[in-house]
């Protein structure tokens, strides 16, 4: 992450925080969207004219995937596996000094498959539930 040109402020944490906010912005919607501040009986009309983001949201979300892979498909997958993910080409002079004078980028994709090897996964409910947040996301 150090070689990276740009870094969040937040980090990941940031991410999972917009993402909280989100949803809470979808659950508030939905919420006086089913249940009216104006204190009327909940009706089904009003309901989905109230909550018309939600819907539209994932609709957005969808169409968007489906153009761009059938558009697209070689380099706009539906799904890209981290280990995927190139962000070594375009690689400034700088950061090449920064990353290790000399190296390759195969030597670096191999150190980085070694410390992912290494590393040990989380397992149990908490571990998926987060696995399944960051492929989301």
């Amino acid at each position: 992450m150090d070689e990276l040109p740009y870094q969040a402020a937040l980090g990941v944490w940031g991410s999972y925080l917009c993402v909280l906010i989100n949803a809470l912005a979808l659950i508030a919607s939905f919420y006086t969207a089913l249940f009216p501040v104006s204190g009327d009986p909940p009706a089904a009309a009003a309901f989905f004219q109230a909550y018309l983001a939600g819907p539209l949201l994932i609709f957005l979300y969808l169409v968007w995937k489906v153009y761009s892979w059938f558009t697209r498909p070689s380099d706009r997958p539906i799904w890209v596996k981290i280990r995927d993910i190139d962000i070594y080409s375009g690689m400034r002079e700088s950061q090449v000094l920064v990353s290790g004078q000399g190296m390759s980028p195969e030597e670096r994709r191999h150190s980085i498959e070694g410390m992912e090897r290494s590393e040990k996964k989380p397992t149990g409910f908490k571990g998926r539930a987060m696995g399944v947040i960051r492929s989301v996301i």
